[in-house]
């Protein structure tokens, strides 16, 4: 008869091993040809049918790419629009109040911002451009002076200094004002990090490897910058409530370390010093959302020097499982969030600036509207590994009054239908001792 297994030779067991992987979250790339050097794409409903689009600047041509959801995921081939020279970023938003989704693209070569009003279809009428203060490289929307319409913020890299254009309600803005950042600003996000009801801004900067906080004064002027230090090679910021206390915390992307630091807010708008998580070669964006539908905030970071890109699946608590790396096209700068396809969960764009495509990875993760649904035995903890620590989690709640796991049939490791201290020597076997493979959850 098996013995059961006593917690310290666990620990002596998880020593030896890191675990094997569960299931894939993402589907392998399915591309799409888009323009001359994608540099950043967006996911947005641009023909108002309910659907998630997609918009892609192309720095070398310097044009837009806007490609339609069929509705299911797959995307019409795309149409192009003119912007300025070097697109850089792209951003959306209804800017014009007519209640369709407008497209705003920064260019760094022209030093401008071009504005792309939206027919009501998705098709677009011609751009119309302004002054951008700088070699505009990266640019977001948000509400910054607080009277209802959506304005923006550029970050200028050789002038080191964030533009605002203030939107005179219609979809046109005014002429820039300029608060100063690090040297050599990257990206920048917008979340209102101090608690006080206003957006305030968060600018990576490349060339100081720090993060650049500018608090609004509520009016859409701000403060000026305080800096966190990140590390080398600071690329690309994002904004999420990432250990749940109801404050906007930061990820921001090291490009030298290969690393996404994450920075916890102390709930005014300061931060306390970063953790550091390994990730691909040359982190180029950063995306914060929910992906494996647990409700809270994961991250996917698009390494432009490995080919792929790594999903950070968050802890719940603000910390996170190691990167778990998936494969988009030939040098990938960007990469968004969405639910593409429809079924409840959020898939991967992802923009490929060598192979002049756009990655479409699809979430596998059963739907949200059935979260009980099995999905890999043995994997109770629902971290998408099986490992020593879903044995722990197991024992925690057979014996010890611990939390049950979210869906009991995945703590029905050897399928009997019971769950039980068959079940951990079952998963002790396997992991550790060659035995047979974990039984496949019920196809529904």
């Amino acid at each position: 008869m098996k013995r059961s297994i006593t917690l310290a030779a666990l620990l002596t067991l998880f020593l030896a091993t890191s675990g094997e992987p569960a299931e894939p979250l993402f589907s392998d790339p399915e591309n799409y040809a888009v323009g001359d050097g994608p540099e950043s794409v967006i996911a947005a409903d641009l023909d108002g049918d309910g659907d998630a689009d997609l918009a892609v600047v192309n720095g070398n041509s310097g044009y837009v790419s806007v490609l339609e959801n069929n509705g299911d995921g797959a995307f019409a081939t795309a149409l192009t629009y003119e912007v300025g020279g070097m697109p850089r970023s792209i951003c959306s938003s209804d800017l014009d109040g007519d209640g369709d989704i407008d497209l705003a693209v920064a260019n760094q070569f022209s030093g401008d911002v071009s504005i792309l009003k939206n027919n009501g279809d998705g098709t677009f009428v011609d751009a119309v451009n302004y002054a951008g203060g700088g070699s505009v490289v990266s640019i977001s929307a948000a509400d910054l002076d607080g009277d209802g319409d959506t304005d923006l913020a550029a970050a200028n890299y050789y002038s080191s200094n964030v533009s605002i254009l203030k939107n005179n309600g219609d979809g046109t803005f005014a002429a820039v004002l300029t608060y100063g950042t690090g040297y050599r600003p990257f990206s920048v996000g917008s979340s209102d990090f101090d608690g006080d009801g206003d957006v305030d801004l968060a600018v990576a900067n490349e060339f100081s490897g720090d993060v650049s906080i500018l608090k609004n004064n509520g009016d859409g002027t701000f403060v000026d910058a305080v800096n966190y230090a990140i590390g080398p090679v600071a690329l690309a910021v994002c904004a999420s409530d990432f250990d749940a206390d109801g404050d906007a915390d930061l990820a921001v992307t090291d490009g030298f370390l290969n690393s996404v630091s994450v920075l916890r807010n102390n709930g005014d708008g300061t931060f306390v010093s970063s953790l550091n998580y390994p990730v691909g070669s040359i982190p180029r964006s950063v995306f914060a959302s929910d992906l494996d539908g647990d409700a809270d905030a994961d991250l996917a970071v698009a390494n432009l020097g490995s080919d792929n890109v790594s999903v950070l699946l968050n802890n719940g608590d603000g910390t996170f499982l190691p990167a778990m790396n998936y494969a988009a096209g030939d040098a990938p700068k960007a990469v968004f969030a969405s639910d593409l396809d429809g079924d409840g969960d959020n898939d991967l764009a992802v923009a490929n600036y060598d192979a002049n495509t756009v990655s479409v990875l699809t979430n596998l993760t059963p739907s949200l509207q059935s979260p009980y649904r099995c999905r890999v035995r043995g994997d109770v903890n629902r971290n998408h590994s099986v490992d020593i620590l879903d044995i722990d989690y197991f024992i925690e709640w057979l014996h010890r009054g611990g939390p049950a796991p979210v869906c009991l049939e995945e703590a029905d490791v050897d399928g009997n239908r019971q769950q039980d201290i068959l079940d951990i020597d079952y998963m002790v076997d396997w992991l550790f001792r060659g035995g047979p493979e974990l039984v496949p959850c019920p196809k529904t």
